[in-house]
């Protein structure tokens, strides 16, 4: 097929066909984008369970948590082996795993307490570090499953390291101290107020002040040198 013997119509028609082309192709682009935008929104609206440790100070809790933005409904929580609690005293109630949860909203948390480091990583201690667990669940229609990829949750790196700050004691200490300040300002009348404005008690300094020399100029000059004194205050005021 030699191209240069092409008419009009021939080169037409392969515009046409290449329009065609690039339609084609753009389409399967906005298709693609299409079902990726769908796909991220489908994963931000999505719920999201968790389980993982807690600490609090030396305290040590499993802690089920929805992160997501949607609530979860029929939530199952496996473990590879039966959970062990190290607190000899309060021990938690795992019957909440033997059966789904029926929803968790977003923010909701299930926390429970089993117990304190030195009992998991004491001399005698055989209470089992490390567990798998596995979740399932669905979105608030009960169509979409969810069936995330297991968590290990595994207290060995914790071993050997210092208590998690607790900040809870930072608000006491700020409220104490808001506390003794209203006590040192209060009376049996109520709370004492001190005036701090600043620029009132310059202006009546400066009153006073201008009253002074005005009554000085007056007695040294009279009527005249009293006139020249308030000419250049009002020049150096509006300079």
């Amino acid at each position: 097929m030699d191209v240069t013997k092409w008419g009009a119509a021939e080169w037409a028609a392969f515009g046409a066909v290449g329009a065609v082309v690039v339609y084609i192709v753009l389409g399967v682009i906005a298709l693609r984008q299409l079902a990726e935008s769908r796909r991220l929104r489908d994963l931000e609206h999505r719920p999201y369970v968790l389980v993982d440790w807690y600490f609090k100070g030396f305290f040590v809790a499993l802690e089920v948590r929805n992160i997501g933005r949607t609530p979860a409904r029929d939530v199952r929580v496996t473990f590879d082996k039966p959970i062990r609690a190290a607190a000899k005293t309060r021990a938690p109630n795992f019957s909440i795993f033997n059966a789904p949860i029926p929803m968790m909203a977003p923010g909701r948390v299930i926390r429970l307490p089993m117990g304190t480091g030195p009992e998991f990583f004491g001399e005698n201690a055989d209470i089992p570090l490390s567990y798998t667990a596995q979740l399932r669940y669905t979105d608030m229609t009960g169509k979409q499953k969810y069936d995330d990829p297991p968590i290990t949750l595994d207290l060995g790196p914790y071993q050997h390291t210092t208590a998690p700050r607790d900040h809870a004691s930072d608000l006491v200490d700020a409220v104490r101290n808001v506390r003794d300040t209203l006590n040192k300002w209060g009376s049996h009348r109520g709370l004492q107020v001190v005036s701090t404005d600043r620029l009132r008690y310059e202006r009546r300094e400066h009153r006073w002040d201008h009253l002074y020399e005005s009554r000085q100029m007056l007695r040294e000059g009279g009527i005249r040198r009293l006139w020249q004194f308030e000419l250049q205050r009002l020049k150096r005021r509006f300079r």
